[in-house]
């Protein structure tokens, strides 16, 4: 028999007996051995009222049934008919999006904007489970010297700020600004640092800046303490020439604008929430250059898989805690309140000979 996660609302986590899927025709069954928590499973499920339970939220689609988790990495079981690109014992991750295939979104490797898409651990089945099954074309392959729970970090959380970084064409030349210091933002630390970018990383606990300091951030400021636009300006002369906020915090989006100098380049990847702008001032004036960044495309994913691999960016220094699938309630309320890094679930006993509770690249 098999363990999978269940969430009945409000801030409840139950560990149920199931059974295993076969895989079908282009399906691969995986055995989950390490699968993250990310802010998206607090906000869209965890924390959710019972009352409100399979209700969508921020565009997405929730089954309140479907086992939960969207960051999954495992060994593959089996393959299912016609799959000839993956073969039992891969270490893989699944790309938690999965489009239609055939649409011009996915068929430029936005599947997050295909109208037919379904989501992993939203409205079908997920990561948070002893196995599970997955379309072959979603599933990516994980370099041998990355672990396990680092792989499951880069399917959503750290591959989402790598993601923002690249779209923002960040370079050596560059300062960078990050505000909101969960997982995302520090992965966004680490990226920017072996970019090459000089790196200030703006949160109010000083436990995470203190993991942002050992992602290779220069400067670490406490927001409550200081304006941190005068701050910036001190520090390298000018504005940063880079800003990414994970916060999803209005006032720390307003303090970001103000941060970044003239003719740089923002994305807002924390979710929810508003900001109020003065645009004249902020943006116009300054020919600031703004996007939005929503995780990433599957070509993406194996790159980002690649550049870890290559560069050995220490990820594995910012998943602070491991919990096995029977203390899910522990982790889960972990995340929701004190937990600094990066919390991952693993599943079958140890993820495997290099994760322990302070698991490491």
């Amino acid at each position: 028999m098999s363990k999978r996660l269940f969430f009945p609302g409000d801030r409840h986590v139950e560990v149920l007996q199931g059974t295993d899927r076969a895989a079908g025709r282009g399906e691969v069954t995986i055995r989950i051995d390490a699968a993250g928590v990310c802010g998206s499973d607090l906000h869209y499920l965890y924390r959710v009222p019972e009352s409100e339970r399979g209700k969508p939220r921020l565009g997405v689609t929730i089954n309140p049934d479907a086992v939960p988790g969207h960051e999954p990495a495992g060994t593959v079981l089996s393959i299912g008919e016609g799959v000839d690109t993956l073969a039992p014992g891969d270490r893989v991750i699944v790309h938690h999006i999965s489009g239609c295939g055939m649409c011009d979104w996915c068929l430029r490797d936005l599947p997050m904007h295909c109208a037919d898409k379904k989501t992993y651990g939203f409205d079908i089945d997920g990561a948070f489970a002893s196995t599970m099954v997955a379309k072959a074309r979603d599933v990516v392959k994980v370099p041998d010297d990355v672990s396990m729970p680092v792989a499951a970090y880069c399917a959503c959380g750290a591959g989402t700020a790598y993601n923002a970084l690249r779209k923002l064409q960040v370079t050596s030349a560059d300062t960078v600004i990050i505000f909101g210091l969960g997982p995302v933002g520090l992965a966004a630390v680490a990226f920017a640092q072996d970019f090459g970018a000089r790196v200030a990383a703006v949160d109010i606990s000083g436990e995470r800046r203190d993991l942002a300091k050992a992602a290779g951030a220069d400067l670490v400021i406490d927001p409550r303490d200081t304006d941190v636009a005068t701050v910036v300006a001190e520090w390298n002369g000018s504005g940063a020439s880079v800003g990414l906020d994970a916060s999803g915090n209005a006032q720390a989006r307003h303090q970001l604008l103000d941060a970044v100098g003239v003719l740089g380049r923002v994305a807002f990847v924390g979710e929810g929430g508003g900001v109020q702008i003065d645009v004249s001032e902020q943006i116009i004036h300054k020919q600031l250059t703004v996007i939005g960044s929503w995780v990433f495309g599957i070509s993406e994913l194996g790159g980002i898989l690649q550049y870890v691999s290559d560069r050995r960016v220490e990820l594995g220094r910012l998943v602070t805690d491991v919990f096995d699938i029977d203390d899910a309630a522990d982790a889960f309320a972990l995340a929701d309140g004190a937990a600094n890094g990066k919390v991952v679930i693993t599943m079958n006993g140890a993820a495997d000979s290099r994760t322990n509770h302070k698991a490491s690249q």
